[in-house]
């Protein structure tokens, strides 16, 4: 969470920053480009490889992707420009710690550069597209190789950790909570809140359920109520984790539950997203408001 609030903050500096008129540049193959903060250090070579953080902006108030969404930065190989004036050449001027907005031609970034079939829809032709970018470190190959062998053993060692803590932190929530409900075989935790007097829903029905995910610190990871739409699937045809197929059978259409499910019967020692970590164990609140 902490990283992801930290790229966000970089890319509103950014957008602040860029938003000032009058102080982009155009270089001698025509790309436009503002220098934001530049440390004068070694810039990449073709082939080498950049951790950045990056947001697209179109039109120039507007963000509609940032790297902090995926909860981390972006790894990209450094290649010779495809068009004069393109992001590859952006790139090849920055050094580490520096932060920069380009402004590119949106359908030949989209095409040309993402490999698009085309831009999206709400791009008309002869648009420009903003994109900022923060440029955390420079690696040739070899080094590159070093340092994704190095964060897979840090990762193999916290799944390790979490999965180790994992029995201790639902104990503690459990205790915490004066929750003393029996789990289900499988390990699940269903409490019923309200009890519905509709018919339990059969494996193969379609059932409609509103939820809210979080973790056991609290955290909000999903929420069918915020999008005001409730979920739709499949029951017991493995569309969803094995907690909620178990979970949902074993309520009436109408009940309220929430349902305390480890890692085991949800993604295991699979991440989800910016919150779920491997081993975490996952707590819904649901509604089920019906099966047919």
């Amino acid at each position: 969470m902490k990283k992801s609030i930290n790229t966000i903050a970089i890319i509103l500096v950014l957008f602040f920053a860029a938003c000032q008129s009058g102080d982009f540049q155009v270089s001698n193959t025509g790309l436009t480009y503002k220098i934001h903060n530049s440390n004068r250090g070694t810039k990449p070579s073709i082939d080498e490889i950049v951790k950045i953080d990056l947001a697209y902006r179109y039109p120039a108030d507007s963000v509609f992707f940032h790297s902090g969404e995926y909860g981390s930065p972006v790894y990209v190989s450094i290649q010779p420009s495809v068009y004069s004036g393109d992001i590859n050449e952006g790139l090849r001027m920055m050094a580490k710690g520096d932060s920069a907005t380009f402004k590119l031609n949106a359908n030949q970034f989209f095409t040309m550069i993402l490999n698009a079939p085309s831009a999206p829809d709400f791009i008309k032709e002869g648009d420009s597209i903003y994109v900022d970018v923060l440029m955390h470190d420079i690696f040739t190959m070899e080094e590159f190789e070093a340092y994704q062998q190095k964060q897979r053993e840090e990762l193999m060692q916290e799944q390790e950790t979490r999965a180790q803590q994992e029995d201790i932190l639902l104990e503690n929530y459990l205790t915490e909570n004066n929750i003393n409900t029996p789990a289900e075989n499988s390990g699940l935790i269903i409490i019923v809140e309200v009890q519905g007097d509709g018919p339990k829903p059969e494996t193969g029905q379609f059932v409609d359920v509103h939820y809210t995910g979080t973790l056991l610190d609290g955290t909000v990871f999903d929420s069918s109520v915020e999008r005001g739409e409730p979920f739709r699937f499949n029951l017991g045809r493995g569309q969803v984790i094995r907690g909620w197929d178990e979970g949902v059978s074993k309520l009436n259409v109408g009940s309220k539950a929430k349902l305390i499910i480890p890692s085991h019967l949800a993604y295991g020692d699979q991440a989800r997203g910016q919150h779920i970590k491997p081993y975490s164990t996952l707590i819904f609140e649901i509604e089920l408001l019906g099966a047919e």
